[in-house]
């Protein structure tokens, strides 16, 4: 642009979006128009005084081809300050260029980045900011600092943005969410845009609202207060949808707990089981509730610059661990001691606590309305989302619930697919628009259109490795191929229960911190050359499958062993180890020994005592077994810095340190354990 090169200039910035284009097409779509519309200006202007007119044509031809979610966010492209930016240009001059012959290749392409900066605001920055403020104004009706006072004297900070192309009543679309940011006011556009009303709720003591903050405790209450507001503005017919990922996911399942009758529909989207994946699974307090927490609950919006930090938060979790301290003062280390982190850890089994905040048998019994879940296979609430999904089939034979489940990770299962997923490719067909998907669903809710087409039965799920979705009406049919392969003589997974009894001997040192490195630096892939510390686990594998066979479900299992302790945390990995020698991440378990009877009541072992161990909550896939392939299970001990350290003494967890560690804890896996893994060979 500086050598006035502009066709040139107009190839690399599509270069650049091209980079971009699959993982955030908004943005690809959106950056760099501030130059492109800039260039085509200057060449279609026919003098210096028809610029702004040009400019304003162009500007706008442009603006009409984008994505709505483009669209909204391409006034970010459009905030520099042009004095400010012609200060950093002569800046850069005095400390960089002054009295000097020559300077370096990175120097000069800064100077050549701040004089555009410069002369492209100067130039044009002014008509695109009235343009879009007058195009933001003509779509949409932007309230921001709405407070509701709830009749427990609470406050509820809401967004509002109406659809000002509405001129009658219509349906909204209610987000309820902890991550309070002004980026919500974005998105919250990009819902109206689809031909709703969208009230963004932030979560009580968040954004605007004075009181403490308290994750997940009072959603159930806040929202249908929200939603009593809603229904009587003048813009609203009536009707309330609800739709989100994660927390917000939660936030939809603690709303129906006390089901309102204007919300007629839920999309809960890789929903948090709050006691059930998070923060603990299975009993077991994950170290990620410490990161978590300071993010959300230090300030009216979110921590982000801390939460990014991965180094950080690795050194913390690197010097809790290896200094054997009790779990409970992770929070100290971290820097900033938390009130909920604590409260959480007085609560290790699933109690009335966690309980309290999701539908019980009853409520789940009285939720009637349509629900869409989505959620993916490598999604870190997979167990959360599916618990939701089951419990509500379980409890009420009528329920109207459909499942999209397919190659996604936590972020996919949100509608931001990507080709590959921790080292995964994944198959083409899996590539799918679910934020379509799940506006034709509130149309066919909420306007009485047709259902979306993509859903053929109640649970639609892609195959990896067959390029092929399926759908079922149950879970019950993936149940039912199941076939059990005991943990045998010579580790080896077998579908004939070896005779007499034998079992395999494991010794963990729990005092051991030599591998902390190691285990910070490892990449939970989930296609890999090499498999996670092996040191603490056993290695059973099957013989190599002789024809092409699926995995669909969800592997459980009954194991049978006895340890020297009074409890412990077993780790389970299941494997497909491919031809070519790489290792596929099927499914995981981790679980308190103590709690596998009931999760809400603890039982120390008995030392030295034969036990049993149910395996359920496990991850749900649907895979292709290659000819050729072998399953592998890793059976051992959890001990890891992203998880709590369970020493065995029966006390609670969070209170034990390294001194509890004392002689090596030894497990003897019987042979009269198994797994059931649902396979069909082909």
């Amino acid at each position: 642009m500086v050598r006035k090169k502009y066709d040139l200039a107009l190839k690399q910035i599509d270069s650049v979006r091209n980079i971009y284009i699959k993982s955030s097409p908004a943005v690809a779509s959106a950056m760099g128009m501030q130059y492109e519309v800039y260039i085509n200006a200057l060449k279609n202007s026919k003098s210096k005084n028809g610029f702004a007119n040009t400019y304003k044509e162009e500007l706008h031809k442009k603006y009409i081809s984008l994505p709505v979610r483009s669209q909204i966010i391409l006034s970010n492209y459009f905030n520099i300050d042009a004095d400010q930016a012609k200060k950093e240009v002569y800046d850069l001059l005095q400390s960089r260029f002054n009295n000097k012959e020559n300077v370096d290749i990175n120097t000069a392409i800064l100077l050549c980045k701040k004089y555009n900066s410069y002369v492209v605001s100067k130039a044009s920055f002014k008509y695109a900011r009235q343009f879009l403020e007058e195009q933001d104004k003509k779509h949409y009706l932007v309230q921001d600092s709405i407070v509701i006072k709830t009749r427990s004297k609470n406050s509820i900070s809401i967004r509002v943005v109406l659809n000002n192309k509405i001129k009658k009543p219509e349906s909204t679309i209610v987000v309820n969410t902890i991550y309070s940011s002004p980026d919500d006011i974005n998105d919250a556009k990009e819902i109206a845009s689809n031909g709703y009303m969208c009230v963004y709720i932030n979560a009580r003591g968040k954004y605007l609202s004075n009181d403490k903050i308290e994750p997940f405790e009072h959603e159930a209450e806040d929202i249908n207060e929200v939603i009593d507001w809603i229904i009587k503005q003048p813009w609203s017919n009536g009707k309330i949808g609800m739709i989100g990922g994660s927390y917000l996911g939660f936030s939809q399942w603690a709303a129906a707990k006390k089901l309102h009758p204007a919300l007629k529909t839920i999309i809960p989207q890789v929903a948090v089981g709050i006691g059930i994946d998070y923060p603990m699974v299975n009993n077991v307090f994950m170290s990620y509730m410490a990161k978590w927490l300071d993010y959300v609950t230090v300030n009216k919006t979110t921590n982000d610059e801390r939460f990014s930090d991965e180094d950080k938060w690795k050194d913390i979790y690197k010097k809790w661990y290896s200094s054997g301290q009790a779990f409970k003062k992770l929070d100290s280390i971290s820097g900033n001691s938390n009130e909920i982190f604590q409260r959480w850890l007085q609560h290790p089994s699933y109690d009335s606590y966690w309980q309290g905040m999701t539908p019980d048998q009853k409520e789940f019994s009285k939720i009637n309305i349509p629900i869409l879940t989505t959620t993916g296979y490598f999604d870190d609430d997979q167990i959360g989302a599916l618990s939701y999904y089951n419990n509500h089939l379980k409890h009420n034979q009528k329920a109207n619930h459909y499942l999209i489940i397919g190659p996604y990770n936590h972020s996919g299962g949100q509608g931001f697919i990507k080709n590959e997923v921790q080292g995964l490719k994944i198959d083409e067909v899996a590539n799918i628009n679910l934020n379509k998907i799940c506006f034709e669903w509130f149309d066919y809710i909420l306007k009485d259109k047709q259902k979306p087409e993509f859903l053929k039965g109640k649970i639609n799920y892609e195959v990896i490795g067959k390029n092929v979705w399926k759908s079922a009406d149950s879970m019950s049919g993936f149940e039912r191929t199941k076939k059990k392969y005991y943990l045998g003589d010579n580790l080896i997974l077998s579908e004939n229960q070896s005779k007499p009894q034998k079992f395999s001997n494991l010794s963990v040192d729990l005092s051991d911190r030599k591998d902390v490195d190691q285990q910070l630096r490892y990449e939970y892939n989930i296609v890999t050359d090499s498999l996670l510390n092996t040191g603490n686990y056993l290695q059973y594998e099957t013989l190599p499958f002789t024809k092409e066979a699926e995995f669909t479900g969800s592997f459980s299992g009954d194991l049978s062993f006895s340890i020297n302790k009074k409890d412990c945390d077993i780790s389970l990995f299941l494997y497909e180890v491919l031809p070519n020698g790489k290792y596929f991440l099927l499914s995981s378990y981790t679980g308190r020994a103590s709690y596998s009877k009931n999760n809400a009541k603890r039982q120390a072992l008995i030392p030295n005592q034969k036990e049993s161990l149910s395996i359920t909550n496990t991850s749900f896939i649907s895979k292709k077994i290659e000819k050729g392939s072998k399953l592998l299970l890793l059976a051992g001990i959890n001990k890891s810095p992203l998880w709590q350290i369970n020493y065995g003494t029966g006390k609670d967890v969070s209170n034990e340190t390294m001194a509890d560690a004392k002689e090596l804890l030894e497990i003897k896996w019987f042979n009269d354990s198994y797994i059931e893994l649902p396979i069909t060979e082909q």
